[in-house]
């Protein structure tokens, strides 16, 4: 297993972790709020930032185990070739859509980044830390899909 393979792997682990501590959380703000009538004023911003980091760090690895929604009324109906001619156009598709992701992302996350912008809750969080998920994790989608329409490329020719 390479490098590559390993950051996805543990990209899907630590989305996992992520999604388990918003459970935590969230579980403790409904235990403070209804049990001790004592609302906390952080769980809701935390819970979103984990949700959206989580969320992305989850779509390389979804890629990764082609846990992709995908509509099988035509491609259950080709053969293999089809479904491999198939399958490399939706990485075309992808790679493209990810691109302008990644760029248009990062313009944004920049942005917020040299203005200064933040959340406007009482935490004040930089915005920037989570704008900064879609453009990092977009890459790695594109970086994997790219090496997966590699591999495509060269179990075709053979």
């Amino acid at each position: 297993m390479n490098y590559y393979d390993k950051i996805v792997k543990y990209s899907g682990y630590l989305a996992s972790a992520l999604f388990i501590s918003i459970g935590f959380i969230v579980s403790y703000e409904v235990i403070m709020r209804y049990l001790f009538n004592s609302p906390t004023i952080w769980v809701n911003e935390v819970s979103r930032f984990l949700q959206i980091w989580a969320t992305y760090l989850a779509l390389t690895y979804s890629f990764h185990k082609q846990d992709f929604i995908r509509i099988t009324v035509i491609y259950d109906r080709l053969n293999e070739t089809g479904k491999k001619i198939l399958d490399f156009i939706s990485f075309i598709f992808i790679i493209i859509f990810s691109c302008f992701v990644v760029y248009y992302g990062w313009l944004i996350a920049y942005d917020s980044l040299k203005v200064g912008r933040t959340s406007s809750t009482i935490l004040d969080v930089p915005s920037f830390l989570t704008e900064l998920a879609i453009p990092l994790c977009f890459a790695f989608l594109v970086l994997r899909v790219i090496l997966e329409a590699i591999r495509y490329i060269r179990n075709f020719s053979k």
